[in-house]
């Protein structure tokens, strides 16, 4: 273990150098976005404005009501659309209505946010985000996964460095280019600095005793007084330690699989989106002597919704919680300490719960995993409302 930790370090401290001689010292770096690269790599960069297409967005809050319960006092009770495709990243966080508490929401939808890191340093974490943020900042793009070297997969996210220093765990390269940006996190409450709560561990149960230890929250709750953690888009540590994991894949290799242009040349797909968009490549090279690709979609699906039934099922529990704990809150009926025990069961249930709702694989990425969070939040629910009769 000591040995893991010396080298991380090692590798932390080159990458700090590399990025320093690249900004040749001024705080300006040089980067490339895929306009730059459009005439040497034409068939990759098409791939990757396919991208574009995937605009179509939805209100959660309109499909799901009784998230307005849940996240009542915090911003995604306001505004909640579902996710599109990164292309529109720089769009989205400047179009949102929720609060952004600093610069550091920039951390993962635009590269200008390392220059802004480069010229100013930890200071740049809690600039205003209105002073910084521009509709003409590059969406994610080539240099935020390669810096400027095509093919070269970069780690260009301190905040991942970072985490896996605390960790002490060893991840394929190929997820950790997605794991920046795909991960569960929270900004330090003085500082602003992204931060991923991996110290204890990557699971649910590991991130809660991490955020308690520290006596963290993200909002207290104004219905029943509780100090809520909201979690956000934890792929990478959903799929780590899952099936496809552990024999080896990756998030390369599903989410971009590769293919062949018209000419007969072979590359990766740009074209960030659901593997079933691409099953022929992504899906039955490896499944293609036990599903057509029909039934192999049928298999998924079913997998999805299941999970997203159930999701649904425990988001409903979670609510009546809510409303449960409101009334007893306002009655002064209860003892201090049996609604202080409520409200910490009240915290925990919705975690588990948020941790998969907030997972964009309807569950796929590990159900095993996703449906053990959610029973676990039913249960830790059931908990609060039996000591609320």
């Amino acid at each position: 273990m000591l040995k893991r930790g010396i080298i991380v370090l090692v590798m932390i401290a080159i990458a700090i150098v590399a990025f320093a001689c690249a900004s040749g010292g001024s705080g300006k770096l040089d980067i490339k976005t895929a306009e730059d690269w459009a005439d040497k790599y034409p068939d990759i960069i098409a791939s990757y404005n396919e991208n574009k297409e995937d605009s179509s967005v939805y209100s959660y809050l309109e499909v799901h009501p009784y998230l307005k319960i849940l996240y009542a006092g915090y911003g995604f009770s306001k505004d909640y659309n579902s996710a599109r495709s990164h292309y529109y990243a720089v769009e989205d966080i400047l179009s949102t209505q929720r609060t952004k508490p600093g610069a550091s929401c920039l951390a993962c939808k635009t590269s200008d946010y390392l220059e802004l890191i480069n010229e100013n340093g930890d200071k740049a974490y809690a600039m205003k985000f209105e002073d910084v943020a521009t509709a003409d900042m590059p969406t994610i793009s080539c240099y935020d996964c390669h810096k400027n070297e095509p093919g070269v997969i970069s780690i260009t996210r301190t905040h991942l460095t970072t985490a896996i220093e605390a960790s002490g765990e060893k991840f394929n390269e190929k997820n950790m280019v997605c794991g920046q940006c795909h991960v569960e996190y929270y900004l330090e409450p003085e500082t602003k600095e992204v931060i991923l709560p991996w110290k204890n561990g990557l699971n649910v149960t590991e991130m809660i005793a991490y955020y308690d230890n520290i006596g963290y929250s993200d909002w207290e709750h104004p219905d029943t007084g509780t100090k809520m953690l909201k979690a956000q888009h934890p792929e990478f540590e959903t799929f780590d330690g899952s099936f496809h994991s552990e024999v080896g894949l990756s998030c390369v290799d599903c989410h971009m699989p590769e293919i062949e242009s018209e000419s007969g040349e072979k590359f990766r797909s740009h074209h960030w989106t659901s593997p079933l968009t691409t099953i022929e490549e992504s899906c039955l090279r490896c499944h293609g002597s036990s599903y057509t690709a029909d039934k192999l979609i049928v298999k998924v699906e079913a997998i999805q919704k299941g999970a997203d039934d159930r999701t649904e099922e425990v988001g409903q529990i979670l609510a009546t919680l809510v409303e449960k704990l409101k009334t007893e809150k306002d009655s002064g009926r209860l003892d201090v300490k049996v609604l202080d025990e409520a409200r910490n069961y009240h915290r925990q249930a919705q975690f588990y719960w948020d941790f998969v709702f907030v997972e964009n694989s309807s569950g796929f990425h590990d159900p095993k995993e996703t449906h053990k969070n959610l029973d676990t939040a039913e249960e830790l629910a059931n908990k609060a409302l039996n000591l609320l009769k």
